[in-house]
């Protein structure tokens, strides 16, 4: 019987991940944060993935963005100038470095496609929380 880490390994598992997946945030805030980094933590310990299988994205291209949020959206959030509607529809408070913490898991998610197209599988560790 081919155990799942076997099969991962054959396929060549890839990963995303990036130290600034786990955003600070106020105490008290519901949404559990560290997970970002107790995921890949776990992944190891438990010989699942190796720190190979891991890569680490940069900034998306802001044609990436831009096709699907409007200038007016992406210029709002790099200069911090969303209403407080739109903030709270975040779910997190505004800030620089969570724009830039959401840009950085948009590029995990295209990198992940374009290693999944190429390898079979791919994963991003914050995909879907921006």
């Amino acid at each position: 019987m081919t155990t799942p880490c076997r099969i991962l390994n054959v396929l060549m598992l890839k990963i995303a991940y990036h130290p600034i997946y786990k955003h600070p945030l106020p105490e008290g805030h519901r949404f559990p944060m560290e997970k970002y980094e107790l995921l890949p933590q776990q992944l190891l310990h438990e010989g699942t993935v190796t720190k190979t299988d891991f890569y680490e994205p940069g900034m998306p291209d802001e044609k990436f963005i831009l096709a699907v949020h409007t200038r007016d959206y992406v210029e709002n959030l790099k200069n911090l100038n969303l209403d407080r509607r739109a903030e709270r529809k975040t779910g997190f408070p505004l800030s620089a470095a969570l724009v830039q913490r959401e840009q950085i898991i948009t590029q995990g998610t295209i990198l992940g496609c374009e290693y999944a197209l190429k390898h079979g599988i791919a994963f991003n560790i914050a995909g879907g929380t921006h």
